[in-house]
């Protein structure tokens, strides 16, 4: 396709926050690939969740958002109880992480996962440029709990939500495949 032909069918504004048509192109391709699977970690999250708190009103629970789920972890302390990540070393999705596996409590793992993944989730959703990164070099799907920056990189995206989805189920991973 002709550089204007896309430029008229995705606008220019949004073109231009990539390197090239083809990384454009690459990030459609990815979030093809992460949706499903970000669906399935939402609907056990919100039914994991509900099941946690007795909540059992099928119709409440589909109709809320994952940010809402998200939110009731948080204000309810039930990351505990809803997913052990404890086995998970987070320093594998960023060079920039410095926090392995054994130096962090499961409870904050899983607050920073979720945050991590309401962003991957939002932002996929909502077709951004999930390849870029910070101006200096870090990436652009972080956050921060108590001053500890966690982040992952675009070429480490698939691995995050794979093993998110085994620390589920080891099942899960090849569910959809």
């Amino acid at each position: 396709m002709q550089f204007k032909e896309l430029n008229e069918l995705f606008s220019e504004d949004r073109l231009k926050a990539y390197a090239s048509d083809d990384e454009h192109r690459a990030n459609l391709l990815l979030i093809g690939e992460l949706a499903p699977k970000l669906g399935i970690i939402e609907i056990i999250t919100r039914n994991k969740t509900a099941q946690i708190l007795g909540d059992m009103d099928s119709v409440f629970i589909s109709r809320q958002t994952f940010g809402y789920w998200c939110r009731v972890i948080d204000q309810n302390k039930i990351h505990n109880d809803l997913l052990d990540l404890r086995g998970l070393n987070l320093s594998k999705y960023s060079k920039f992480n410095r926090q392995s596996k054994s130096t962090m409590l499961n409870y904050k793992k899983v607050k920073i996962c979720y945050s991590l993944l309401l962003t991957i989730r939002n932002r996929a959703l909502h077709w951004e440029n999930l390849y870029k990164l910070n101006t200096d070099g870090t990436p652009r799907i972080s956050t921060n709990l108590d001053g500890i920056v966690v982040g992952v990189d675009p070429e480490s995206l698939k691995l995050f939500i794979d093993d998110i989805l085994c620390c589920f189920n080891e099942d899960l991973k090849g569910y959809l495949e």
